[in-house]
């Protein structure tokens, strides 16, 4: 096994010890480690010591975006004259989003995620806090990027740097505001390409993922402006796609999210809403409300400007939505459970001798 090889695309301690004794020494020769690289409706693009391979994926793996996200490690084997998935290595990390009511895996064994807005008609700042929460949620460092700083032109009376400020009133620890067309603001992100890395770009179609992408790695990701009547980006990226830059750090760009629903992110949700939280733990009654009650800190900070009600509605409304998902994932479980044991009575009863 060239380890050297499979370190310069994310191997790494973590991984390797959780193959067994025989999975290492048969590694490089009857079982090779893959980096999944894409996704496609009918294949699997991976890259091992051994270059770039298409692999099959067995049917104890469908759907597959339920089950493998752009950037896992997998265990593979010959099969005929192709490479057939055996196991995948248990992620570090891997962020996870709600999708047609189904849990849809995005990226995995990250060690930034890089939250790209703009810095125009497109900035939301509730739409960021969803964001931060997916990345506190599965332990993963946010870093939010503010682009197209050079096209601002103080829209609504806002310069870039009111943008960056909204941000950093999130207690946000890493924020930059970007132009691809000013050198000088990108150095500030070289500090995060180090080999071995892995960085996923989450963010809006348009926002100028592909191109910042570009003027860091000097690749070639297709992009496109955005209209000139909303600000709004036109779709670039198609699927999630791995690759590396010149010094071997993993790319990870991923297609525009208009929406994301979170999938469960208790506490995603209190690190992003810190703030609330501290404040409802000072409430007179611990069952509070937060709507009319006597003592309530949450109440008083609206009043006196320490929160701002647009906040406090955010968090409201995206708690609404996690005790949703687990209500609708306990009642899920409950039916598979009843199910198994109505089909177990049934085979009980078939074996009954009368």
């Amino acid at each position: 096994m060239n380890s050297l090889k499979l370190q310069s695309i994310g191997w790494n301690n973590y991984l390797l010890q959780q193959l067994s004794f025989e999975e290492v020494a048969l590694l490089g020769d009857k079982i090779n480690a893959f980096r999944i690289t894409a996704i496609h409706r009918n294949r699997i693009e991976a890259i091992g010591q051994v270059g770039a391979r298409d692999l099959m994926c067995p049917q104890f793996l469908q759907p597959v975006s339920q089950h493998l996200a752009v950037g896992d490690w997998v265990l593979v084997k010959p099969f005929e004259e192709h490479l057939s998935i055996s196991r995948v290595i248990t992620p570090k990390n891997r962020i996870e989003r709600l999708q047609s009511n189904h849990k849809q895996v995005i990226a995995a064994n990250l060690d930034y995620l890089w939250i790209v807005t703009s810095a125009n008609h497109d900035f939301n700042l509730k739409r960021i806090q969803r964001y931060l929460s997916l990345a506190y949620e599965f332990e993963i460092e946010p870093v939010v990027i503010v682009t197209k700083t050079d096209l601002c032109n103080e829209i609504d009376g806002k310069s870039a740097w009111d943008f960056i400020d909204q941000v950093k009133s999130l207690n946000v620890n890493l924020v930059h505001g970007v132009s691809v067309t000013d050198s000088t603001s990108l150095e500030g992100l070289q500090d995060y390409f180090k080999v071995g890395n892995t960085i996923a770009l989450l963010g809006s179609s348009g926002v100028g993922k592909s191109t910042l992408v570009n003027a860091l790695s000097n690749s070639h990701q297709a992009t496109q402006s955005i209209r000139d009547s909303d600000n709004k980006g036109k779709h670039t990226t198609t699927h999630r796609q791995l690759f590396f830059t010149d010094n071997k750090v993993a790319i990870i760009d991923t297609p525009g999210m208009r929406e994301l629903h979170l999938f469960k992110s208790d506490t995603g949700l209190e690190k992003t809403f810190e703030d609330i939280v501290t404040l409802m733990s000072r409430c007179k009654f611990s069952n509070c409300q937060h709507e009319s009650e006597p003592g309530c800190a949450v109440i008083a900070a609206l009043k006196t400007g320490e929160i701002l009600q647009t906040h406090f509605d955010n968090y409201k409304k995206l708690l609404k939505e996690d005790e949703f998902i687990k209500r609708k994932e306990l009642g899920s479980h409950a039916e598979k459970a009843h199910d198994r044991a109505f089909f177990k009575m049934i085979d009980q009863h078939r074996k009954t001798k009368w």
